[in-house]
């Protein structure tokens, strides 16, 4: 009787009728904002627009997040009016006293052209680049705040061990059946969710690829998983343009591709390279080139490494023609016969996804980005050691 009786009113009386907010009652300071049903109130616009704007933003040091070869990261508060405030990660480039002023502008002029170029790519598996300023002579770069782990810390066994010994006992032994377990110098993946990880890279890296940029520097701690099971690169101060910037040897030696560590010019598959080291690692539990001890080691081991891929990798990856396909072609040494760029390696023929297509015929595929979520959810109750 009630519904009928609504429905013979006339427009402005259903309005008065279903929403409260339309009675009488209501204070005229929330009229300001919230007219009534029917007469919305228009945006007031200025005649003349605004042209600049400069404020102040005011930053609260919170903890330290990491450091690296030239910058200092630290988790800040960003404070903003009315209670506002909200979380950022701030890299300061300190200037080492052993580099001049005019060596320093020239790197920061660089850095800032490179986050100039990625903060305009915007994609979900790629860090956001918010500013980048001076603070006296120091710069400054603002960048989102990535709630998770970066994928080094994620793979540490004293972590693994430390998880292991608060969770009851199915789900310890279901993390170690689906997601992760023990490896010989880190944790081991299980082949669906290590390509899974490489997979969110790709799709990163893509965005990259297409704007004719080359990261240089990936390796475990550039990769960070979110608390929601997402992939994010991170840390572009390395990366260049392919043919338009001039050649430099910038990365980590570990996880560079044979043609860096040779000083020739970088090319999308350099990446390649790079991500094909961290699956191998990811799917053994080993760091790769641990028994390395100079840049001709590391050289002469990524030289000799496809013919030494059968002894390495586990029989259920050599087991399977699709995954050890993948991982031979990512780590290939002529970069002819590598995956040119990051949709080759996700595409292809022998590319990531059709590892998954795979596993998805086979019955044997999961909620990757829910299992990544859950075990980071565990390993952020227990603390970590």
């Amino acid at each position: 009787m009630q519904l009928d009786s609504t429905l013979n009113l006339g427009s402005t009386q259903l309005l008065k009728a279903l929403d409260p907010l339309t009675d009488a009652r209501v204070p005229d300071f929330l009229r300001t904002y919230h007219d009534r049903p029917g007469r919305p109130l228009r945006a007031y616009i200025p005649e003349k627009p605004v042209e600049d704007l400069c404020w102040n933003a005011r930053y609260k040091i919170r903890e330290l997040l990491g450091h690296g070869a030239q910058g200092v990261v630290y988790l800040a508060k960003r404070e903003g009016v009315d209670g506002y405030y909200t979380n950022v990660a701030l890299k300061l480039f300190y200037r080492n006293p052993e580099v001049t002023p005019e060596e320093y502008g020239y790197e920061m002029r660089r850095v800032g052209l490179q986050a100039k170029r990625v903060s305009g790519v915007q994609h979900d598996n790629l860090i956001s680049i918010r500013d980048f300023v001076a603070l006296g002579e120091t710069r400054v770069m603002v960048l989102e705040w990535i709630d998770g782990f970066d994928l080094a810390r994620l793979l540490e066994l004293d972590r693994h061990d430390a998880l292991g010994r608060r969770l009851p006992k199915k789900l310890w032994e279901r993390l170690n059946d689906v997601v992760v377990t023990q490896g010989e110098d880190h944790c081991r993946l299980k082949p669906g969710i290590a390509v899974d990880i490489v997979r969110g890279c790709l799709a990163g890296l893509s965005s990259l690829h297409h704007n004719g940029i080359v990261h240089c520097d990936l390796k475990p701690s550039n990769i960070m998983i979110k608390r929601t099971g997402t992939k994010k690169i991170i840390d572009i101060d390395s990366s260049c343009v392919v043919d338009e910037d001039p050649p430099h040897l910038r990365g980590t030696p570990y996880y560079m591709a044979p043609e860096q560590l040779l000083g020739k010019p970088v090319r999308f598959g350099s990446d390649i390279a790079s991500l094909g080291y961290m699956l191998i690692e990811m799917l053994t539990g080993r760091l790769l080139f641990r028994d390395c001890r100079s840049v001709d080691d590391l050289l002469k081991a990524k030289l000799e490494l496809p013919s030494r891929l059968d002894a390495i990798l586990p029989d259920e990856v050599n087991g399977d023609s699709l995954l050890r396909g993948l991982v031979s072609k990512m780590v290939a040494v002529d970069p002819k016969f590598r995956f040119a760029d990051a949709d080759a390696a996700e595409l292809d023929r022998m590319g990531a996804v059709s590892f998954h297509r795979q596993l998805v015929k086979s019955d044997l595929s999961t909620e990757y980005d829910r299992e990544l979520a859950w075990w980071v959810d565990f390993l952020d109750e227990s603390g970590g050691p």
